[in-house]
């Protein structure tokens, strides 16, 4: 269920200047060298999207996808790990020798160690047909797993984005690689702008919350997830919509009004359709098969999980 609204994009919290795009791109840019291949998606290896078989049909009715809070994400402790990273980097950072404690403090203040307040993401998982995915995404096995070529997301992921900044990225599970992305991001800006230790503080907080919501604990490592992380601008144009999730009412933009970019006819690089294993299996690859075909995608497969699972 969607809510369409006119409630203009949340302002930045007191203290939080709004994001320098530019700065954040730049960045981004550099930390190959930091977080290593891990960050990079081989052309031919698919993503896989869980849903629902209501948030399926949403999908493909309006051929979209949607690009959710990072604050209103399935487990609790993906909420407060990221941060927990972010506290120990700071507090090593300010214990050295010689550091910019002044810069330091005033980045610690702007993060206000809180959620970020605007960062939404669309997860996809490297593996099809993963149990843990259909228990927490694809509603305890009766869902759907959507493959998608994510070398669509080409126009969209990585050029410029006219609502904001949008990326497809690896969540990292290493610790060692969440502790250097974020010591980098402080080392980044710390005299970046001589004697101007606020807006040195505010391209590190931007920089460190784009990342906070790609960083979680190696506990879920075999998810192999990459997310679609959109940040909008201060002035983005478009209005939230909201939806219904686990008893939360969830702000979220869709990827064609965040994005601007609707490309004929299609915007989802759909490769295929698996359906869950719940015990209507059966009758919803039939359906899935119909459903496809009076929706535009009348070549993309359609299968049924193999595992056993009783939901």
């Amino acid at each position: 269920m969607t809510i369409p609204t006119t409630i203009p994009p949340m302002p930045p919290r007191p203290g939080h200047l709004p994001v320098d795009i530019p700065a954040l791109q730049s960045f981004l840019a550099s930390i190959g060298s930091v977080a290593g291949p891990e960050l990079i998606l081989s052309p031919d290896r698919p993503l896989f999207h869980y849903t629902t078989l209501d948030g399926l049909l949403g999908i493909l009715k309006n051929d979209d996808l949607w690009l959710s809070h990072s604050r209103y994400l399935n487990d609790e402790e993906e909420l407060t790990h990221g941060l927990t990273v972010v506290r120990a980097v700071l507090d090593e950072a300010r214990g050295k020798a010689g550091a910019p404690l002044a810069y330091l403090q005033r980045v610690d203040t702007i993060l206000g160690l809180q959620i970020p307040q605007a960062v939404y993401v669309c997860c996809f998982c490297a593996r099809n047909d993963l149990l843990s995915q259909w228990r927490a995404y694809g509603e305890n096995g009766t869902g759907v797993s959507v493959e998608i070529d994510p070398q669509g997301f080409g126009p969209v992921a990585g050029l410029d984005c006219p609502n904001g900044l949008m990326r497809l990225w690896n969540v990292i599970y290493k610790a060692d690689i969440q502790r250097r992305i974020i010591q980098s991001a402080l080392d980044a800006y710390a005299t970046s702008q001589p004697n101007d230790v606020e807006t040195n503080a505010q391209r590190a907080a931007d920089a460190i919350e784009f990342f906070v919501p790609t960083f979680k604990n190696a506990s879920f490592s075999e998810e192999q997830e990459w997310r679609l992380i959109f940040t909008p601008n201060l002035n983005c144009p478009v209005r939230h919509s909201f939806r219904l999730g686990r008893r939360l009412l969830v702000p979220f933009y869709t990827l064609r009004e965040a994005s601007g970019y609707v490309p004929p006819p299609k915007l989802l690089p759909i490769r295929s359709v698996m359906v869950g294993p719940g015990v209507n299996k059966g009758l919803n690859v039939e359906s899935m098969r119909l459903l496809l075909a009076e929706v535009g995608y009348p070549s993309a497969p359609v299968g049924a999980s193999e595992t056993p699972y009783r939901g």
